[in-house]
């Protein structure tokens, strides 16, 4: 698991604040990626927030009708982070599983 930060982003450089109007989640929620988190309002501009990974939500940062800044963490999220095994790798290749040797070389840097 890793911790990650999801932030309010991409607006214009002259906009510092947003304005969350509702959360869609709370804190230990379970999340899929793409779920939308919350709804903000960026100057006039309704936006949607939406999950970039799946995981748990450890806090929600602000309430509704509470301004953010932009740049900063609107949730903090503990995201699994998928990490194949050498196993699956080799074998998704079609290669089978690495030997001592090959594992070695590969780590070293010297040529097989």
């Amino acid at each position: 698991m890793a911790l990650r930060d999801v932030m309010i982003s991409g607006f214009d450089e002259g906009l510092t604040v947003a304005t969350i109007v509702r959360w869609h989640v709370k804190s230990f929620d379970t999340v899929q990626e793409g779920q939308v988190l919350a709804e903000v309002l960026a100057g006039r501009t309704p936006l949607t927030v939406s999950s970039p990974w799946a995981g748990y939500i450890l806090v929600t940062h602000g309430k509704e009708a509470e301004q953010v800044k932009v740049h900063q963490p609107l949730v903090t999220m503990d995201v699994e982070v998928r990490v194949p095994t050498r196993d699956n790798v080799y074998r998704s290749q079609g290669y089978g599983a690495p030997s001592f040797v090959t594992q070695f070389n590969r780590l070293s840097g010297d040529p097989d």
